[in-house]
């Protein structure tokens, strides 16, 4: 076996650091918890779960700096999902199911920074869509769910808490969120809105009007603004959810592909059942399981909340 050099010897010390730290046990079960809450939420409700992909020939094409990485399989080009949003939109296809959640892995070879405390290239979020539902319906369900899961981990995880020095003061929280437009906080704080404003936050509160992908619906009553949202965690910890309604209608999709110069070959498909009227009205939103575990265990690196964590710019062995 070929020794080590002293550079390798360091990750792998790092790596098995991290697996034998004490207070991971402890983070993984509020993480756990997390995931017990959602379900008994989504079952008690009767939202179907379908199950996740980890590939396919189309998935979110998050108009920002993001690596694509695509496999060939069997003559087939297929990209790493980077969100099931096209799959959440046609399983509504079917009559009888009208809600729907996934807990998702996802991968994004996101363009962030080393040193950036929360964000994860491979990383897994609770999603859900609804249809025929409005960002108001999302917004209050949204309130309901975070409630209830931090209702369940006040209710079950004291002693990890306790041993991890946090306490549960932060989880007191019950709604409504407070509403605010990009605008208003871009106004108010600056170009780094979303940071300065969650700084100062010590609730969790929405942002909603961003102009995003080309399936985020435009308010036809009011153009130029947006049917989108996400939901920002206080005390620093920045977004933890995003979501909005869906275009669904033809020739809305089209308008937006082209505004953003989206490959219309590459989702041909998905433009032949909006011709046929196949694409239903929807909203849904998804939030990351690792960033919600963070807030609630108040860690500052979200390298924190995983065992084999995937932060850019980081060199990983394991």
């Amino acid at each position: 076996m070929t020794e080590l050099i002293k550079a390798e010897k360091k990750l792998l010390d790092v790596a098995v650091a991290k697996i034998k730290n004490k207070k991971i046990k402890d983070i993984l079960f509020v993480q756990q918890s997390v995931l017990k809450a959602v379900d008994e939420f989504m079952y008690k409700r009767r939202i179907t779960r379908i199950l996740p992909l980890m590939m396919s020939p189309i998935t979110d094409t998050l108009n920002h700096s993001v690596e694509e990485c695509e496999i060939s399989y069997n003559n087939q080009t297929f990209n790493v999902m980077k969100s099931m949003i096209f799959h959440k939109q046609m399983t509504m296809l079917n009559a009888d199911i009208d809600s729907l959640y996934i807990v998702s892995p996802n991968i994004r070879l996101e363009m962030a920074t080393r040193g950036d405390s929360r964000h994860l290239f491979e990383f897994t979020q609770v999603d859900f869509e609804f249809k025929e539902k409005t960002m108001e319906d999302i917004l209050k369900f949204i309130e309901e769910i975070i409630t209830a899961i931090f209702k369940f981990v006040k209710e079950n995880c004291i002693p990890e808490l306790t041993r991890l020095g946090v306490g549960t003061d932060h989880l007191n929280i019950t709604g409504p969120f407070k509403k605010y437009t990009t605008d208003e906080m871009q106004a108010k704080y600056g170009d780094d809105f979303e940071a300065e404003a969650s700084k100062a936050a010590t609730e969790p509160f929405f942002l909603t009007n961003h102009k995003r992908e080309f399936y985020d619906a435009e308010d036809l009553d009011n153009l130029g603004t947006y049917r989108n949202y996400d939901l920002i965690w206080p005390l620093g910890f920045g977004e933890g959810l995003s979501g909005g309604e869906r275009e669904f209608k033809l020739d809305r999709i089209l308008l937006r592909m082209r505004e953003l110069a989206t490959d219309e070959n590459a989702f041909r498909y998905y433009i032949e059942l909006a011709k046929q009227g196949e694409i239903f009205k929807t909203a849904g939103a998804g939030f990351g399981v690792e960033r919600i575990t963070r807030f609630i265990t108040q860690q500052p690196e979200i390298s924190d909340v995983t065992l084999f964590c995937r932060k850019p710019g980081e060199q990983y062995i394991f």
